[in-house]
């Protein structure tokens, strides 16, 4: 897989997203990580990155990672460092 075809599933798993979010969600590719597993992607709303009004930040929005050898889309969290989730995928 490569990270553009990771890109769109993470692109596509987002916006299945914005109706509950009430709010137009795009992903932070500068923000992107790429590990040995996959990648790990983070969004934001989209006002929010045009505006920089912190009024407008999406709240509890884990980052999500897309693994590299099935394509599929995994939840992190937000209580712990992000480190920490990405551990059970270098195992």
């Amino acid at each position: 897989m490569t990270k553009s075809e990771a890109q769109q599933i993470a692109l596509r798993y987002v916006k299945a997203k914005e109706r509950v979010a009430g709010c137009e969600l795009v992903l932070l590719d500068q923000a992107t990580l790429e590990r040995s597993f996959g990648w790990v992607f983070f969004y934001d709303s989209m006002r929010h990155r045009k505006t920089g009004d912190f009024r407008e930040a999406l709240a509890g929005n884990a980052p999500i990672v897309v693994t590299r050898a099935d394509g599929l889309v995994h939840e992190t969290g937000t209580a712990l460092p992000l480190d920490r989730y990405l551990e059970k995928f270098s195992s």
